[in-house]
C-alpha cells in the first residue's frame, strides 16, 4: 500500500490546516464521522449525487443518509479495481488533530480547506 503523504499544509497561528492523501480506508471512514453538517453538505455538492441519480432516489438532506454519502465517497476515491485513495483535511492546534472532511478527490479537499480557512481564522 503506498505511504500517506501531505498534499497541502497551511498553518495560521499556532493552527495547523493539513490535506492529506491516504489509502486508509478505516482512517478515512473515522475522518467520515467526525465531519460536521458543514463539512457533509460541501462533499455532497462537489459529488454532484443529481446528476448521477434521480432527485426521488436521493436522501434528503444527504447528512440524514450518512451511509449513501459514504458509499459515494468511497466509490469516488477509486483508483484502480478496489484500491482507494482519499484526501483528509485535518486541523491540529497543539498535541489535538481533528479531522474536518474527507473526500475521494483533491479539488473538493483543496476548496473545503481554503473555505475552511477563510471562515475560521485563528
Amino acid at each position: 500500500m503506498p505511504a500517506q503523504r501531505t498534499f497541502f499544509s497551511k498553518r495560521n497561528g499556532n493552527q495547523q490546516l493539513k490535506i492529506i492523501k491516504t489509502y486508509d480506508t478505516s482512517l478515512a471512514r473515522e475522518a467520515f464521522a467526525d465531519m460536521d453538517s458543514v463539512a457533509l453538505d460541501h462533499l455532497a455538492e462537489s459529488l454532484a449525487l443529481e446528476q448521477q441519480y434521480e432527485l426521488s432516489e436521493i436522501p434528503n438532506p444527504p447528512a440524514d443518509a450518512l451511509d449513501f454519502l459514504w458509499d459515494e465517497v468511497c466509490e469516488s476515491a477509486r483508483e484502480d479495481g478496489q484500491k482507494c485513495s482519499f484526501f483528509l483535511v485535518t486541523q491540529a492546534s497543539q498535541s489535538i488533530k481533528t479531522f474536518l472532511y474527507v473526500s475521494g478527490d483533491w479539488p473538493s479537499a483543496e476548496a473545503y480547506a481554503n473555505q475552511y480557512a477563510l471562515v475560521k481564522p485563528a
